[in-house]
C-alpha cells in the first residue's frame, strides 16, 4: 500500500536535495557577490551645514561641501565614557577604496581624552580609515565557483564550522523527510477517517512539529544524528503503520 508513496516521496527528496545542497548555496554565493559590487560604489554624500551626519564611528559636521571635497570639518567619536576624541580640519576629502572609506584631513588639530588625561596633536596630514561591514570570502557560507564539495566539506572535521553544521544538517533533514514519513501517508490518509471523528489533520500537525523540533534540536547540538534521524523515524513511522493499516486492511 505504501509503496505506491515511494516514487513520489523519493522524487521529492531528490529535489529539495538539489535545491539544498546546490541551489541554495549557488543563490546565496550570488546575492553576496552582488552586496560586494555594491558596496563598492557606495558613495558618502556629507552636506554642508547639517549636524549628526554619522561615518563609522565619527560624527561629521563640515561648513563646505563639494564633491566629496570639505572646508572646516568638525569630527567628534565617542566610543565610551572614558575615551572621546575630537578633531578640527580646515580642508578634507573622502574616497572610496574596495569598501574601505578613507576620510583625509588637512591642516588641523586633534583632542584625545582618556580618563583624565587630554592630548593635543597638530597635524598636516591624518588619513582615517573605515572599512564596511562586508562579507568575507573565507567565511563558510561562501561558495568557491562551483566547489560544492569544499562548501560542505567546512561541516566537518576537527576545525568544523558550527554554522556550516547547521546547515548542512538542515539541509539533509529537511529534505529528506518526505521520504522517511512515507508510512504515515496512508497512515494518517487511510486510519483516521474510517473512525467518528477524524483526526488526520491533527496528526499530520502534530507529525510535522515533531519531525522539525527535532531539526532544530539536531542541527543545534547533535550533529551525527543527522545521519541516523531519518532511519529512525521511517521505522517508527513504519511500525506504527503496520500497527494501525496493515492488521487492519
Amino acid at each position: 500500500m505504501a509503496k505506491a508513496f515511494v516514487p513520489l516521496s523519493i522524487l521529492v527528496s531528490a529535489i529539495l536535495l538539489v535545491f539544498s545542497l546546490i541551489l541554495i548555496p549557488t543563490s546565496k554565493s550570488a546575492y553576496y557577490g552582488f552586496l560586494r559590487q555594491e558596496k563598492d560604489k557606495i558613495d558618502i554624500n556629507i552636506r554642508a551645514g547639517e549636524f549628526g551626519q554619522k561615518l563609522g564611528d565619527w560624527l561629521v559636521y563640515v561648513d563646505k561641501a563639494e564633491n566629496n571635497s570639505y572646508d572646516n570639518l568638525v569630527l567628534f567619536s565617542n566610543k565610551s565614557l572614558s575615551q572621546e576624541s575630537f578633531i578640527l580640519a580646515q580642508k578634507g576629502n573622502i574616497n572610496n577604496k574596495n569598501g574601505v572609506f578613507e576620510l583625509n584631513l588637512y591642516s588641523g588639530h586633534a583632542y584625545f581624552t582618556q580618563g583624565d588625561k587630554m592630548r593635543k596633536i597638530d597635524f598636516e596630514e591624518l588619513h582615517l580609515r573605515n572599512k564596511l561591514k562586508s562579507f568575507n570570502s573565507n567565511d563558510a557560507a561562501y561558495l568557491q565557483g562551483t566547489d560544492y564539495l569544499g562548501y560542505w566539506k567546512k561541516a566537518f572535521g576537527k576545525n568544523a564550522n558550527k554554522n556550516q553544521k547547521r546547515r548542512f544538517s538542515q539541509a539533509i533533514l529537511v529534505s529528506l523527510f518526505p521520504l522517511a514519513s512515507v508510512f504515515l501517508i496512508p497512515l494518517f490518509g487511510i486510519a483516521n477517517p474510517r473512525f467518528k471523528t477524524n483526526w488526520s489533520y491533527f496528526y499530520v500537525l502534530g507529525a510535522v512539529g515533531i519531525y522539525f523540533l527535532m531539526v532544530h534540536v539536531i542541527s543545534t547540538d547533535l550533529f551525527l544524528m543527522t545521519f541516523f534521524f531519518p532511519f529512525i523515524w521511517a521505522f517508527a513511522s513504519y511500525l506504527l503503520f503496520r500497527k494501525f493499516i496493515l492488521k487492519r486492511y
